[in-house]
C-alpha cells in the first residue's frame, strides 16, 4: 500500500513521514480495516514495539492465536504431570 502526504501536510503536523505511517497504522488497526499484522507491516515495525506503542497508548493489543492452533498436540509427558510438580529434584541436581 502506497500512501503519499504533500510536504505542506508534514509540515503542519510537525511529523515526521514514519510517525505519520505508524498513526494512520494505529487508526486503521482501530477501525479494524487492517489486522496487527498488516498494521505492522505498514508501520515498518517490529511487533513487539508496534505492540508496546499500542500499550503506551492505552489502545488493547488483539491477541493473536493463528499461529498456536497450528502447533501440534504432543504426548511429551509419560505418566501423570502432576508427579513431575512434587518430585523431588534435589536427587537429580546433585548427580
Amino acid at each position: 500500500m502506497n500512501l503519499v502526504i504533500p510536504d505542506e501536510i508534514l509540515k503542519v503536523a510537525q511529523l515526521s513521514a514514519t510517525d505519520i505511517k505508524r498513526e494512520v497504522a494505529v487508526l486503521l488497526l482501530q477501525k479494524k480495516a487492517m489486522n496487527i499484522e498488516q498494521a505492522t507491516q505498514f508501520a515498518d515495525m517490529h511487533p513487539v514495539k508496534f505492540e508496546q506503542l499500542l500499550v503506551q497508548r492505552n489502545i488493547p493489543a488483539p491477541l493473536q492465536f493463528k499461529k498456536l492452533s497450528k502447533l501440534q498436540e504432543r504426548d511429551c509427558i509419560v505418566g501423570n504431570p502432576d508427579e513431575l510438580v512434587h518430585f523431588d529434584w534435589a536427587k537429580e541436581w546433585n548427580r
